[in-house]
């Protein structure tokens, strides 16, 4: 798997390679009419990344597979994390299919047939999504009747959450949880929102996971705004209704961490830059 370098990139990693947040997301984003016929159980998520690797400060994605009829469906969900308009994202995705079929066929290559996709883009960015899903409006004349069969026509499905009411964003809670802080970690009101949001956890029944995500949300948070220190983060755990074992594990685990990091850092003050852990002299 690809070194994962950006941090909205590994937040995006970090929580849909999670069955339960990726099974969450699509059973309320993808169309009903997919959903109806898409076996959930037979959910399969290749890490694989298709992005090309100066458009990864922009972009993470994750491909799916599940049995749809009686067929698999590959459905790719496509992470925007700043905006891109230098190339048409239709453009960008076209390309990201023809790469996913291309591996299928290496991978099998007795196949006369490549597998259907389904394209989704997740945005989470500041300004409202105004450019449109389909791939023949970025193309000349792609309706003259002359041209328009030899164009490709496909749509991609967005799910903007930027400016989605809180409660229209759907999910279940571990989901809604991932969502609303992808939906306020670019805004003003995150320091206001955030111990509203993680109040959720307090209905995750499974608190091994609720604290596991609790770590990779504080964590994304601290790094993608760099307006929070180890104070801000305590008060945000603390102002929040997550459940006194959850708060006190986060606590003391950050604690001992911290003092961690204090002990480390009064030791190079007093001796210099300390070799990396394993690294020193036999």
């Amino acid at each position: 798997m690809r070194q994962i370098t950006n941090i909205h990139d590994k937040f995006f990693q970090e929580t849909f390679t999670r069955q339960e947040i990726a099974k969450s997301f699509l059973r309320h984003y993808l169309p009903k009419s997919l959903l109806s016929n898409l076996d959930m159980r037979t959910l399969n998520i290749i890490k694989d990344s298709f992005i090309d690797r100066e458009l990864r400060e922009h972009f993470s994605d994750i491909l799916y597979t599940a049995r749809f009829r009686n067929t698999d469906l590959y459905i790719y969900l496509l992470f925007e994390h700043k905006s891109y308009r230098e190339n048409p994202e239709a453009l960008q995705i076209l390309r990201y299919k023809v790469r996913i079929w291309e591996q299928y066929v290496k991978k099998h290559p007795k196949a006369r047939k490549v597998p259907p996709t389904f394209s989704m883009l997740l945005y989470h960015g500041k300004s409202r999504w105004t450019v449109s899903r389909k791939f023949q409006t970025i193309v000349e004349q792609s309706n003259d009747r002359l041209l328009k069969k030899y164009v490709p026509e496909f749509r991609y499905k967005l799910c903007d959450i930027s400016h989605l009411p809180d409660d229209k964003i759907r999910g279940d809670v571990l989901g809604r949880i991932v969502l609303l802080v992808a939906k306020y970690v670019f805004r003003p009101d995150l320091r206001e929102k955030l111990p509203q949001i993680l109040s959720l956890f307090h209905a995750v029944a499974d608190r091994r996971t609720a604290f596991e995500i609790l770590e990779v949300l504080l964590r994304y948070v601290v790094r993608a705004t760099e307006k929070f220190d180890e104070n801000d983060i305590r008060e945000i755990v603390e102002q929040s209704s997550i459940g006194e074992d959850i708060m006190q594990t986060f606590i003391d685990k950050y604690i001992s961490q911290e003092e961690i990091r204090l002990l480390l850092r009064l030791m190079e003050a007093r001796f210099g830059k300390l070799p990396p852990v394993g690294k020193g002299k036999n």
